[in-house]
């Protein structure tokens, strides 16, 4: 093997680093993103143990609450399908002149050697091969879907019943009740590539208003295996010059399916995987990103950090020949509260609808009225 195809990756001393942030005073952390992203890389790095270095680098902070912190990596350590690796500290220090390489950051142990070379950036050896009949067993395979979730059963009062079973259908939407035979359990959503291979699938839990359900963190159920964009099966099956949208989430991609089916709507499952590594089997495609809105504001563009971040990867990405946009219609409208609750496309193409359901209420209770009315 070349010596430039191996890395040498050094046990951490995350301690040392945390004590040298907070004797330097450095806020690495200086919004309430950043500071939730270094509760998760420190609980990625070194779980239950990685906590008093956390604390000790938030406190630089000024709004500083132990309180807060405290429960802020308590969702760090359950939330396994939003994991941070250790490049966003490296990434994080470096800008104040920190590196994590430095012989002072390791601890006594013998290096890992990491292949690095393109052919084995992912190794295929230890990815888990999902039977397909795994997949079929949660399927709706024509099965009424009443009942079975409540964010699909909103769907179901709020969008015409056959779309809403055709997207379920087009985007391989799985069931755990089917499983469990708890009515209400969690949706499955399947992540197949182009060529339809089953990759990978998150468990979802929401609430009767369609929100997730915070109390039950999502799920990765193949940890061991990569991941792939939600509803990237579908490339094949849409027209070449449909342009694909992007959104973060697989429930946002789902919804925005059934109220914008002029759009390929796909939905990389986080903030972070919005980046040209992720993307790299729509490098032919027209691809419009759609980011949530958050209160927090990058301090150079002033808005929303989430918006920051995908246009400037966009940004990067254009000059090397990709036909990528953001849409910023959102940005610009959103209100304070809607900012509080970072909401995105699909949160306001359901308060649409359900403004639309509503108003067709009203419309058949006049109609019986009148009729009773008339009968008198």
């Amino acid at each position: 093997m070349r010596p430039s195809c191996r890395k040498f990756v050094y046990p951490l001393d995350l301690d040392r680093i945390a004590r040298d942030v907070s004797s330097r005073r450095i806020d690495i952390a200086p919004t309430r993103l950043a500071w939730e992203r270094l509760a998760q890389c420190c609980a990625t790095i070194k779980g239950e143990q990685g906590r008093d270095a956390f604390h000790l680098m938030a406190a630089v902070w000024p709004d500083y609450n132990r309180h807060d912190s405290e429960l802020c990596y308590n969702r760090a350590l359950r939330q396994t399908g939003r994991a941070v690796s250790i490049g966003y500290l490296a990434w994080a220090l470096k800008r104040h002149g920190i590196d994590i390489n430095h012989h002072r950051y390791r601890k006594a142990g013998k290096p890992q050697i990491v292949k690095t070379n393109k052919t084995n950036q992912q190794n295929t050896s230890t990815m888990k091969k999902i039977p397909l009949n795994t997949m079929l067993n949660t399927l709706a395979n024509q099965r009424s879907l009443l009942g079975l979730n409540p964010l699909t059963d909103l769907l179901l009062r709020l969008f015409p019943q056959s779309r809403v079973i055709k997207a379920v259908e087009r985007y391989y939407v799985g069931f755990n009740a089917f499983n469990t035979r708890k009515t209400g359990d969690a949706l499955i959503y399947w992540q197949l590539d182009a060529s339809k291979k089953i990759i990978n699938a998150k468990k979802m839990y929401y609430k009767s208003d369609g929100h997730r359900d915070k109390k039950l963190p999502p799920m990765v159920m193949y940890p061991g295996n990569p991941q792939c964009l939600f509803g990237l099966h579908l490339l094949t099956e849409a027209d070449p010059d449909t342009p694909v949208a992007i959104v973060e989430s697989e429930k946002s991609a789902l919804i925005m399916s059934i109220a914008r089916p002029e759009y390929l709507w796909m939905a990389c499952g986080s903030l972070n995987n919005f980046n040209e590594k992720f993307l790299e089997p729509l490098r032919q495609r027209l691809i419009i990103g759609f980011p949530d809105v958050d209160i927090q504001r990058d301090k150079q563009s002033g808005v929303s950090t989430s918006c920051a971040l995908w246009g400037k990867t966009a940004k990067l990405m254009r000059l090397k020949g990709w036909r990528i946009i953001i849409d910023s219609q959102l940005e610009r409208t959103a209100n304070t509260s809607q900012r509080m609750d970072k909401i995105d496309v699909a949160d306001i193409a359901l308060d649409n609808a359900k403004q639309q359901h509503y108003k067709s209420l009203l419309r058949v209770h006049a109609d019986e009225t009148d009729e009773t009315n008339k009968t008198n």
